[in-house]
């Protein structure tokens, strides 16, 4: 075997170690309210990217057609009407956790 087939499989069992890029990345998420953060910030990036292309297409600009700022608007209200379902489910089990009697 050659050296270099090695050093990409070591290179390969490090990222799964506890220092490696998985580990970092499962320190990050550190919740369900870091999860629902980062679920904001991707339906916002996708509103942002619908209202791009609907510039893109008033103002007639290259690149942009109605075909593609249609999908991106129809992304962008699915993906914010999952979230405001997930809110409305959270906020039902806050609610029921509460009413709980100890």
């Amino acid at each position: 075997m050659e050296i270099n087939a090695l050093k990409t499989q070591i290179g390969q069992i490090k990222e799964f170690g506890p220092a490696g890029k998985a580990a970092e990345q499962t320190q990050k998420a550190e919740g369900p309210g870091s999860a629902f953060l980062d679920m904001i910030k991707e339906v916002n990036e996708m509103q942002l990217e619908a209202d791009r292309q609907i510039e893109g297409v008033t103002t007639g600009a290259p690149g942009f057609n109605t075909h593609t700022a249609m999908i991106a608007l129809e992304k962008a209200d699915i993906s914010f009407q999952l979230m405001n379902a997930i809110r409305g489910k959270l906020v039902r089990a806050y609610e029921e956790v509460m009413r709980t009697q100890l």
